[in-house]
């Protein structure tokens, strides 16, 4: 019990001695960490080709259907039409944070990088069985 209660006082201790940072390092804080290798080859393809897509109006960002690709859409089964409908939603979210972060100007953080990859992986996996689904 008196392990617990020297704990508690430690903490106390510490937080009473903790101090606020400058509004400058606070911004430094909240930036997300840059990846100095940039974005590979496959991934800016993948992104330039996103990015168009939704800067020309092929995909809205909050419209899950103008992600499908509506020939090879209307050929699936209905269960894998609501397997794709469920992860048409999740991909279109993926995309918007991703136009976000594009967005910031946050294109060399970990975060944008692995970002592009989760969505062109959670892509390739998708179209693996089902076929060429997506627009994208």
């Amino acid at each position: 019990m008196s392990d617990e209660r020297d704990s508690g006082q430690k903490l106390k201790k510490a937080l009473g001695n903790a101090t606020d940072l400058d509004e400058k390092e606070q911004q430094k804080l909240n930036e997300p960490l840059s990846d100095p290798t940039g974005v590979d080859t496959d991934n800016d393809k993948f992104l330039d080709d996103i990015l168009g897509k939704i800067e020309g109006g092929q995909i809205d960002l909050h419209t899950p259907s103008s992600l499908i690709n509506q020939d090879v859409y209307k050929r699936l089964s209905e269960s894998v039409q609501g397997e794709t409908d469920l992860n048409t939603v999740s991909l279109l979210a993926r995309l918007r944070e991703l136009k976000g972060l594009h967005d910031l100007g946050q294109v060399e953080s970990y975060q944008f990088k692995n970002l592009i990859e989760q969505v062109r992986l959670t892509k390739e996996r998708l179209e693996k069985d089902a076929g060429d689904i997506f627009i994208i």
